[in-house]
């Protein structure tokens, strides 16, 4: 008998007997920009799976608070609940970089939800450890979900927990950060559980979630809120400039495809 919202090891769910290492991880943060913030716990789930089914007892953990080199403001520690008292004497994050390189050495593949978010801080804070890794091997559930469920209200992970019950047998507290790594798990894995995608592989799948996703609504410029199929239908001269921008490809990829599509290709710049 297999517990609620985790892997039938004797289900239909593609094996090749390939062993792949996924690594699941979430930090939390003193704000939410990527440039100023810094990690004030981090977290690191490493599974092992054959094919996609994952490999019982395999796992490999890091959880660990760290002293930030600023003051958690509150409005953070409203989010995760995490206090400049719980951080007193905890390690910087270079302190324990070590332990953090060899897990990450370790892994074939990176997941977390919205992945760009947490790996340029990461980055940022950590480049000889995080400053290489390639576009092809980050997995965004939060793009992932975005694919699957273009309708649903909110794509945020916790809105994902409730909708589709993936955290009862997840133990702890949601935003901290080693809940909401297994959470990313518990999302993923229900998505391969319930065939909702027709990728057989990991790789496949991470080249399906980097694929372009459509965009509804404009978020900037005069448009700002609008319809997307609304002002390409209305404005056309303004799509077509939007389309000869060379940083619309570059700082907004799914709506360039996006406008593409509803141009067929027209305005495209050379």
């Amino acid at each position: 008998m297999t517990m609620k919202n985790e892997p039938d090891l004797f289900s239909n769910t593609v094996s090749s007997g390939e062993e792949i290492r996924i690594l699941y991880l979430d930090t939390e943060t003193t704000g939410v920009d990527t440039e100023t913030a810094h990690v004030c716990e981090i977290a690191f789930l490493l599974s092992t799976y054959e094919g996609f089914i994952r490999v019982p007892q395999s796992d490999v953990r890091i959880q660990e608070l760290i002293q930030p080199p600023e003051p958690v403001p509150p409005e953070a520690s409203a989010v995760h609940h995490i206090t400049n008292d719980m951080l007193a004497g905890k390690p910087a994050l270079e302190d324990i970089s070590e332990r953090i390189s060899d897990i990450v050495s370790k892994a074939d593949y990176i997941s977390a939800h919205n992945v760009p978010y947490d790996l340029a801080i990461l980055k940022r804070q950590l480049p000889h450890i995080f400053g290489k890794i390639g576009e092809e091997i980050k997995l965004d559930s939060l793009r992932l979900s975005r694919h699957i469920w273009p309708s649903i209200p909110s794509h945020a992970l916790q809105a994902l927990r409730y909708r589709f019950d993936l955290g009862t047998h997840i133990t702890g507290d949601a935003h901290r950060a080693m809940f909401d790594a297994e959470l990313v798990r518990s999302l993923i894995e229900y998505i391969l559980r319930m065939d909702l995608v027709t990728e057989d592989s990991w790789e496949d799948l991470v080249k399906y979630t980097r694929s372009a996703l459509e965009v509804k609504i404009f978020s900037f410029g005069k448009y700002r809120g609008k319809l997307v199929e609304d002002i390409a239908a209305q404005d056309t001269d303004y799509i077509r400039w939007l389309l000869r921008q060379e940083w619309i490809p570059a700082d907004y990829p799914d709506l360039y495809h996006t406008l593409l599509d509803r141009t067929s290709g027209k305005g495209k710049k050379s």
